[in-house]
This record gives structure tokens, sequence and C-alpha cells, in this order.
């Protein structure tokens, strides 16, 4: 663990001076936390004056009529800024498969991205709680592709750069994992189609007990003080094939809206 967290420091230091140069401009809960406002998209967290209140009366950070990060405190009830989801147009297969938007759900500061619970991915002792652990499923269906956003978030790398720091050097570790599937599960492939130390993009073939398998599409990227994730998956019997195939563009068309919408909902571009 201690090769790994120095390797992730070293990566996490080289890309936040690159990445907080030259950004893009395309709080926590406990698990016991009620489910946070529902996502969209990035034009219409800032258009929207206002949002209903929550089922406490309170309106959350999201829903304020200026909407400011919140706090990446450990403890604290955070929410993600609702415009930090990915717009679904902008997901794989949505002509054919039409996603939508589903609420947030707070996972707590334990939360795990997809990707390390289909990997089985053991999570470095450094980052074993991140303040502000979000997903969203955005639809689905048996035999065929279904797709969920998770963010881990540290807060606004405009109020500290350790954020970011701490983003790019979760980021790096995920991503060692990722290409280290096949330790953790047998059989498993991966084909990694980006990694330039802010990104990540990998088609893999994950065993499932039983003898299926869960073909995966996965996106990961850092920006700012947070990881956006973005999963398509489809759980298989053996020798089966998903009911919509595959017809995705480029990598970029879904990486960069991905990490737009967090750092356009943060503030921080």
């Amino acid at each position: 663990m201690r090769s790994l967290r120095l390797a992730a420091a070293t990566v996490a230091c080289l890309s936040a001076v690159a990445v907080l140069s030259a950004c893009d401009p395309e709080g926590t809960d406990t698990g016991d936390s009620a489910a946070s406002a529902a996502p969209g998209t990035a034009s219409t967290a800032a258009t929207t004056a206002s949002a209903a209140p929550s089922a406490d009366g309170a309106k959350s950070p999201a829903a304020s009529k200026s909407p400011a990060a919140p706090e990446a405190t450990p403890g604290k009830a955070g929410r993600l800024p609702a415009g930090a989801w990915i717009d679904p147009k902008s997901v794989p297969l949505n002509s054919a498969l039409h996603w939508k938007a589903g609420p947030a759900k707070v996972l707590g500061e334990k939360g795990r991205l997809r990707i390390e619970e289909l990997c089985k991915i053991p999570r470095d002792d450094s980052f074993a709680e991140v303040p502000i652990v979000e997903t969203a499923a955005l639809g689905g269906a048996a035999g065929d592709w279904s797709a969920d956003e998770t963010i881990a978030s540290f807060g606004s790398s405009a109020k500290s750069s350790a954020a970011a720091q701490s983003a790019y050097a979760l980021l790096a570790g995920v991503t060692e994992g990722l290409k280290d599937c096949a330790s953790t599960v047998p059989g498993a492939t991966v084909k990694v189609t980006v990694e330039d130390g802010a990104s990540v993009a990998a088609t893999l073939t994950v065993p499932q007990s039983g003898g299926g398998s869960t073909e995966v599409r996965e996106y990961l990227t850092a920006k700012d003080g947070s990881l956006a994730e973005l999963t398509l998956h489809a759980q298989l019997p053996k020798g089966g094939h998903p009911k919509t195939a595959w017809a995705g563009g480029s990598d970029d068309a879904v990486l960069n809206p991905l990490g737009g919408a967090v750092c356009t909902a943060f503030d921080d571009c």
C-alpha cells in the first residue's frame, strides 16, 4: 500500500498542476441520509432559480438560487450540486435506450466506485473515506446495458489545492486496480483505451458466479476536487450478448461532458 500511495501522490501532483492550469469549460452524508436532489444537466442547474424543499423542509445546497460548492468536510451533510451530473444525452446508446437522470443516492464516506466493486479493488488506506460520494442510475434492463454515474468528491479545488491532489491520487489508485482486475477477479479481461493522468476509459469483461459475465464500458475523469465515473454494464449468461449492440462514439465524447459537468457545477473552471 505504501508504494501505491507514493506512486499515486506523484501522479496526483503532476496531474493537478497540469489540469488546474487549463480547466475544460465544456457535502458528505452518512449512508443513512435521504437521497439528494435529482441530478440534471449543468445548463439546467445554471438557469434554475429555485427548487422544491427536501422532506425536512430545508433546501439542499444544490437547490439554492446561486449554488455554491459544498464544503467537503467529513460528518457534514453535504450534497453535490445538481449540475455535477452528466447530461443523459451524452451517455453512449442514448438514442436506443433513452437514458434518464434518476435521483442521486448518498453512499456515505466509505462509498465505493462501481469499478471498485466489479473488480474488487482494494482501496488505499489514504482513501478509506471520501467526504462526498453519491451515485445515480440512468436506467437499463435485464440482458441489456445499464448505466450508472458515481461521483467521489473532496470539494472545490478553488478553496484548497489539496482537494485536487486527492482526486487525482484516487484516480491513479483506481486506475491501477482496474488494469489489475484479472488478479482480483480471475478470468477478467481489460482493454484500456484512454489513460492520460486525468482520464481513463476501458472495456472489461468480468466473470460472475454461475458462469456468466458482466460486460463493462468504464469512464473515469478527475476534475479539480472530484472524480467522476460513468459505468455502462450488462450482466449476461455464459455466451450471451447485450440486446443492444454497442454503438458508442469516441471516448472523449463521453469523458469531456462527464468532467465538464463537475467542474462547472463546482465553479472551478
